[in-house]
């Protein structure tokens, strides 16, 4: 079977959608995902999802720990798993 160019697989798609959340998408590959999206229902959800999905990632106030603070959880991980 031949590949097209412009008609690109779900799963295929659902890359390039991961890719255009960040900005790392390609113009011709945005392309493609805007033609996917006209006719598929699966990857126009996928899309809506992914988009809300890091719209409340960026918005969220969510704290990292901090090097010292992931050590300390690290060492407390092992020493409870070396009790087993």
């Amino acid at each position: 079977m031949k590949k097209s160019v412009l008609f690109i697989s779900c799963d295929e798609a659902k890359h390039i959608c991961d890719k255009a959340q960040y900005d790392e998408a390609s113009s011709w590959e945005k392309i493609k995902l805007n033609i996917r999206l006209i006719y598929c229902n699966v990857t126009q959800k996928y899309y809506k999802r992914n988009k809300k999905l890091t719209n409340v990632v960026k918005s969220s106030n969510a704290e990292c720990l901090n090097l010292k603070e992931r050590e300390a959880l690290e060492m407390k991980f092992k020493k409870e798993l070396s009790k087993h």
